[in-house]
């Protein structure tokens, strides 16, 4: 029996989206792959998902096209994000807002800053104070659980 509907064949975008984003393994594993951490080691370490939950969520994010697995030569195997689990970013942000908003005192751990101008931002996909898009290639975060320095997010290159 499944655990929820199968909104895959919906008409209705919104719930189609929710069919493959939906599911908070999907989230925390985006999470990790623009923070740089590609390989499924690093993403079950800093997931805490079970080997079993990780390799079914990892198939079921290649089949709706947000990664691609990686083979390389030297046995490191990895993930990139695909053109399509790059357009996640804003819905990361938005979750990141969202928790600042509701609970600006709260642990939340993770800043949203402009990597052209430095700012923090209180948008999801520009910055307020240059109008850049707030894309992979110019967005910085600061987490917590990573030291609480801004870095660069990974675009998709390869693993």
């Amino acid at each position: 029996m499944p655990l929820r509907s199968d909104w895959s064949s919906a008409t209705c975008p919104i719930a189609r989206t929710a069919d493959v984003l939906a599911d908070p393994w999907v989230l925390l594993i985006l999470r990790e792959l623009f923070s740089g951490r590609t390989h499924f080691d690093q993403l079950r370490d800093a997931t805490g998902a079970a080997d079993s939950v990780l390799s079914r969520r990892l198939t079921a994010m290649g089949e709706a096209d947000l990664i691609a697995r990686e083979d390389r030569a030297d046995a490191r195997s990895g993930y990139r994000l695909t053109a399509a689990g790059r357009e996640t970013l804003p819905i990361l942000h938005a979750y990141a807002r969202f928790a600042r908003i509701t609970d600006p005192d709260g642990p939340w751990g993770l800043t949203v800053s402009c990597g052209r101008c430095g700012e923090v931002s209180g948008s999801v996909d520009w910055c307020a104070t240059c109008a850049a898009a707030l894309d992979a290639d110019s967005t910085r975060w600061a987490r917590r659980s990573m030291g609480g320095e801004p870095f660069a997010l990974r675009s998709g290159d390869a693993a």
